[in-house]
């Protein structure tokens, strides 16, 4: 029975990928991915971005560190994982989309955001980094 639970993003890469080795010694990547999207308010259509975590663990952290660079335009097959894991006497959650297939298909541009606005200077469009999804893996 094939999988149910697929997802896929085509996007650019927001930052160079962070690379280490878990406790086990299976290498982990983290990297995030600027999506564009088109919302509709109203009439008219509204150019967005959407920003997701994105993880790698094996091969495809080696594939991930070797290939994505700031303002490379990827398309990463794989699937969302939550977590919920207890911080200073607080619950929080986070998600991640767990690469299991990633290819680089373009080279970046000058700016990695205004590339994922597909060229123009992105407006009103503000990253926000929460905690990291790998600070809540199981060690």
């Amino acid at each position: 029975m094939a999988p149910l639970h697929r997802v896929y993003f085509l996007g650019n890469v927001i930052e160079e990928p962070e690379v280490w080795s878990a406790p086990n010694g299976t290498a982990v990547a983290r990297c995030g991915l600027a999506v564009p999207t088109r919302l509709r308010q109203g009439a008219p259509w509204h150019e967005d971005v959407c920003c997701i975590e994105v993880l790698a663990f094996g091969r495809q952290a080696d594939t991930v560190k070797a290939a994505f660079r700031p303002g490379c335009t990827v398309l990463i097959e794989g699937r969302v994982q939550w977590w919920r894991a207890a911080q200073g006497g607080r619950s929080r959650h986070t998600q991640a989309v767990i690469a299991e297939r990633s290819q680089c298909l373009a080279s970046p541009r000058e700016d990695p955001l205004a590339a994922a606005g597909g060229g123009g200077p992105l407006r009103g469009v503000r990253l926000v980094r929460g905690p990291s999804a790998a600070a809540a893996l199981p060690v």
